[in-house]
């Protein structure tokens, strides 16, 4: 009787760690393919300097929203809100990253790529200006500069937080919309084939 009782027991210890470790596999298999093989959504995804640093020294090609702005300057004006609806309108993937929020030490990194900047093109600077950038090929390119126009997005952050304007109002909403067509169209010419 004592025997039955132990093999029985046996048993369903067996079966009862058997399926434990299937479901435990099953479950970690899952959390781990989330968290490698991750892409950005259509829109905008926030990202780090040192994100972006690495995927340009991949030689990877992809948009990047650059802005010099106080986070309540952010919040007010609808900058991202506007930036994120403009994108998934036309079903792209771009980053965003605010140079206002960076330490000391990133700060240099920005001041030396924008030096870098600088003495490769003249125009328009999306890090002194704000603005989509398309990295590619290493380098950082402004669709601006690319189009001969200008667009000094920083500055006009701080208006439109001061006027109680909005990215989201048909003015801003429309110089945004011809933004995210500028960098469609770089891309496009350059024939640029982005990396997510």
């Amino acid at each position: 009787m004592i025997r039955k009782r132990t093999l029985f027991t046996l048993i369903l210890i067996s079966v009862l760690l058997v399926l434990s470790a299937c479901g435990g596999t099953d479950s970690a298999a899952e959390d781990n393919s989330d968290e490698t093989t991750e892409t950005p959504k259509a829109g905008l995804n926030e990202t780090t300097l040192d994100d972006v640093m690495t995927k340009k020294d991949n030689n990877e090609a992809f948009y990047v929203l650059i802005y010099d702005a106080k986070q309540d300057y952010v919040k007010n004006t609808k900058l991202l809100e506007a930036y994120d609806k403009a994108l998934k309108d036309k079903d792209m993937t771009a980053f965003h990253m605010n140079l206002n929020t960076l330490d000391d030490e990133q700060k240099q990194k920005v001041d030396a790529m924008s030096e870098e900047y600088n003495n490769r093109v003249s125009g328009h600077n999306p890090f002194e200006n704000g603005g989509m950038a398309v990295v590619h090929g290493g380098q950082f390119n402004s669709t601006y500069a690319y189009q001969g126009t200008a667009w000094n997005l920083n500055t006009i952050i701080g208006d439109a937080n001061t006027e109680s304007n909005t990215f989201l109002d048909d003015d801003l909403y429309s110089e945004v919309e011809k933004e995210i067509q500028f960098s469609i169209d770089y891309v496009n010419d350059q024939e640029i084939n982005l990396t997510y």
